[in-house]
């Protein structure tokens, strides 16, 4: 299944440890100020978790993204987004935008207005460039470089000026995230089962190229200098030459002497524990940092930290201490998109990119014989996050794509502490998402209708109630509902619902 290793290692941005590095340096960006919510209401607020005050009270109706170089962006009433600068969260900077990223520390982000191209812009909103129009989406910018796709797929990178420094010629890319290199994958492939994947520096330069047959990448970026990557069933760490190192953060010893029930290293070098259904903070020599007596703990930048106790959240130093008085109970710490989509799409290029991933007997690589087993490396080895959940979703450029599965994924132990995978559980329909708030109010049903008259070609024809079926008994529905299309190709008709298709406004 050579299109689920693709997906596997498609471009993620992710600001959490995983087996290898780790250090003060490996956090994506440094949090200040942290959107919230206080307790008993239901708008957002803005907290600087340096000095415990709240800076922005009850200003926002929707959760403003994560805020960096005291810029942020919020979605608002009429559903596009408005940029902020905290030191005044009651004025935006610039407004009306269809699609946007979080600034990065390099002061800019991307965006587009509903119609337009992609543009990068400064902390005062002013336009630095437009993108070419054949630019379809382009990630935010981390240390000086984003990620962009152009209307046939392929990825390449510019800078902050918005000049193309790597040509667009990938399959797909990752960001160059706390370390001047990224993995790629090129289109050119060998066979169908295994996938090579490069890595670049920031001038386009390959580093080195391996195959999947031989490593699978755990995480797609460097920290401390290293790549965890799966060499059969042992991880093993590699340099930016693709040379196997020891791993630099192989300091956890006295943390599993403990005892404890679990462990995650934090990226300022700490370890989050729990005993029992606790959870304090040690450090690598397994000294007490933070009293194992919080329901959760939520590392955000090293020398704060979010705990959680029942509902209510509050914020602490790093051993402990609270950080000012404010209670809260919801936060947002992550990006939630890390891309902005152009203004429009071309419908005939959607639609034909969306029928490409299905025929009448498979869709983005899934059949009704596959199994979790037959994809199991887009889970890796740890089952705990996936317990309890029937989903896998990956992003493959525009799209989002769900393969949902006939049962949970994972089934978590008695105590919840640990969670052992599923992996005869088949997958039971593929659910294919792509979101065109950012374009005309028509867009989705353009895109759609094109679908449905095409659909034929792929062996699937109108059953009943918006349902098409194939010979081999696969069906497929077309929808939309609030700016979103969903495609979901089903592994069985008898399994099929008829699809709901609502317009904009």
């Amino acid at each position: 299944m050579k299109i689920l290793s693709r997906i596997a290692l498609a471009a993620v941005v992710a600001m959490l440890m995983t087996a290898c590095g780790g250090s003060d340096k490996t956090y994506q960006y440094k949090t200040q100020y942290l959107p919230m919510q206080l307790v008993g209401s239901e708008k957002w607020s803005i907290l600087d978790v340096n000095s415990g005050e709240v800076v922005a009270r009850d200003a926002f109706d929707n959760a403003p993204s994560p805020i960096v170089a005291d810029m942020f962006y919020v979605m608002n009433q009429q559903g596009s987004y408005d940029y902020y600068d905290v030191k005044n969260a009651t004025t935006p900077v610039a407004t009306g935008f269809g699609s946007a990223t979080a600034f990065s520390d390099d002061g800019v982000a991307v965006c587009s207005r509903i119609g337009e191209p992609l543009c990068v812009i400064d902390r005062k909103g002013t336009v630095i460039k437009q993108l070419p129009k054949d630019i379809s989406q382009c990630s935010m910018f981390s240390r000086g470089m984003a990620a962009i796709q152009n209307d046939n797929g392929q990825w390449g990178y510019i800078n902050t000026s918005g000049d193309t420094i790597i040509p667009v010629v990938y399959n797909s890319v990752n960001l160059f995230l706390y370390n001047d290199y990224a993995l790629v994958i090129d289109d050119n492939q060998p066979n169908d089962s295994a996938v090579n994947f490069s890595v670049i520096d920031k001038s386009g330069n390959v580093m080195f190229t391996a195959s999947s047959t031989e490593y699978q990448p755990i995480q797609p970026y460097y920290i401390n200098g290293v790549m965890p990557v799966m060499k059969g069933d042992t991880v093993v760490c590699l340099n930016e030459n693709g040379k196997e190192v020891p791993n630099p953060i192989a300091d956890q010893e006295q943390v599993q002497k403990a005892g404890y029930n679990d462990y995650s290293r934090t990226p300022s070098g700490d370890y989050i524990v729990l005993k029992g259904k606790k959870t304090g903070m040690v450090d690598k020599s397994g000294k007490l940092l933070i009293p194992i007596e919080h329901d959760n703990l939520i590392d955000i930048n090293g020398d704060r930290l979010i705990a959680v106790d029942g509902d209510v959240y509050h914020i602490i130093d790093r051993t402990g201490k609270p950080v000012g008085n404010v209670k809260f109970s919801n936060a947002h710490v992550s990006e939630d998109n890390p891309y902005a989509a152009r203004g429009y799409i071309d419908t005939d290029l959607a639609a034909a990119s969306m029928m490409m991933m299905f025929d009448e007997t498979s869709c983005c690589g899934a059949t009704a014989s596959t199994t979790l087993m037959d994809m199991n490396s887009m889970v890796g080895t740890d089952a705990l996050p996936y317990a309890g959940n029937n989903t896998l979703v990956m992003p493959q450029g525009p799209y989002i794509i769900q393969y949902v599965f006939d049962r949970e994924v994972a089934t978590a132990s008695a105590d919840s502490t640990s969670a052992e995978f599923n992996y005869d559980a088949r997958v039971k329909c593929v659910i294919m998402s792509l979101n065109v708030n950012h374009c005309p109010a028509n867009t989705e049903v353009a895109i759609v209708n094109k679908m449905e008259s095409r659909l034929g070609t792929k062996g699937l024809v109108l059953a009943r109630d918006g349902i098409f079926c194939s010979d081999y008994l696969t069906a497929m529905t077309l929808g939309y509902e609030k700016g979103i299309i969903s495609a979901i190709y089903y592994m069985h008709f008898n399994e099929s619902v008829p699809p709901v298709k609502k317009k904009r406004g």
